[in-house]
């Protein structure tokens, strides 16, 4: 019976899916304070709000047997409504660095047409640009060449915000989410129809996403 056993775990580990995980550094910066007083927060809520940058880093981690340890993904989001409504009618564009191989980008088309469907809408294009990803300390930065520019602070300590002013939750499931300040965030790619930039907010969240 123990060899029995031992032998249907030898057979599903090998199927695709099943012993898939990965885990990285996530950062989100909003077009909208998600630290701020009542009165700031409830101004923007309305008029803001409706863009986001999604930046993940997979630091280790297989996904349907593709090794995407080193990967970095960048999505920009736009909706009709602030992101922080259920019923916002969301659109993005994916962005994969280009060191990719072929392999790895349909994996991640795959991975985030599934897991994150929800979050991105309708996902207009897929593509390749050369992307940079710097941590250091409590400094983040990411270039993606003539795409975007997020530069990150994150504050002396985790616990340096007071809870009540932190009016959103990050739109992807991370572990223990840090607000952060956006030094800058800006999206030059016209593909969704829009551009931003935006500088010195409390917009952004960080954490660690893990994927299983």
């Amino acid at each position: 019976m123990r060899c029995m056993w031992v032998a249907l775990l030898v057979t599903l580990s090998a199927l695709p899916g099943w012993a898939q995980s990965l885990r990285g550094d996530y950062i989100e910066a909003r077009t909208c304070s998600v630290y701020a007083g009542g009165c700031h927060y409830s101004g923007e809520y309305v008029t803001a709000g409706r863009e986001a940058l999604l930046f993940w880093h997979i630091r280790e981690g297989k996904w349907n047997g593709t090794d995407l340890s080193g990967v970095s993904v960048l999505t920009a989001v736009v909706a009709d409504n602030n992101l922080a409504e259920p019923s916002a009618q969301r659109r993005s564009v994916l962005y994969i660095d280009a060191r990719a191989s072929q392999a790895q980008r349909d994996a991640i088309t795959r991975l985030f047409n599934v897991r994150y469907r929800d979050l991105l809408g309708e996902i207009r294009s897929v593509k390749a640009v050369p992307i940079r990803f710097a941590r250091q300390e409590r400094q983040m930065s990411v270039e993606a060449s003539g795409v975007a520019t997020l530069q990150v602070s994150r504050y002396p300590c985790k616990h340096c915000v007071q809870p009540h002013q932190v009016w959103y939750q990050p739109l992807a499931p991370i572990l223990e989410a840090e607000v952060a300040s956006a030094k800058l965030a800006a999206y030059r790619d016209r593909q969704l129809g829009t551009v931003w930039q935006r500088a010195e907010e409390n917009s952004v969240f960080v954490g660690e996403f893990r994927l299983n």
